[in-house]
C-alpha cells in the first residue's frame, strides 16, 4: 500500500513539473510572438484552456496543451491570442491583431 502511494505521489509530482515547464514555454512563446508583432503580452501569463492526450505521427501518445493569453498594442484594448503545444513543441499560434488575425502553424 505504501509503495502504491509513493508511486502516485511521484506521478503527480512529475505531472506538475512537466506542466509547469510547458506553461513557462508557453509564456516565452507568447511573449516572443507579441514582441515580433509590436504587441505587449499582458499580465505576463497564459491560461491553460484544454489538456488532452493525442497520438503523434509516430503513434506515441503525448499531451496537447492549448493556452490562451491577452495582449495589447497600447494598453487600452485587450486582444486574444492562442497557442498549442504538443509533445513539448509549439504547433500552432494565433494572434487576433487589430489589423487582422495572424496564424502560424509549425
Amino acid at each position: 500500500m505504501e509503495a502504491l502511494l509513493l508511486i502516485i505521489v511521484v506521478a503527480l509530482a512529475w505531472f506538475w513539473y512537466v506542466g509547469s515547464r510547458a506553461r513557462e514555454q508557453a509564456v516565452q512563446v507568447a511573449r516572443r510572438a507579441c514582441e515580433r508583432h509590436g504587441q505587449q503580452l499582458l499580465d505576463e501569463t497564459v491560461l491553460l484552456e484544454r489538456l488532452r492526450p493525442r497520438r503523434g505521427r509516430d503513434g506515441r501518445v503525448r499531451l496537447r496543451r492549448e493556452y490562451s493569453f491577452e495582449f495589447s498594442d497600447e494598453g487600452a484594448w485587450r486582444h486574444r491570442g492562442t497557442l498549442v503545444i504538443f509533445g513539448g513543441r509549439l504547433v500552432e499560434l494565433q494572434l487576433a491583431l487589430p489589423s487582422g488575425t495572424v496564424y502560424d502553424s509549425h
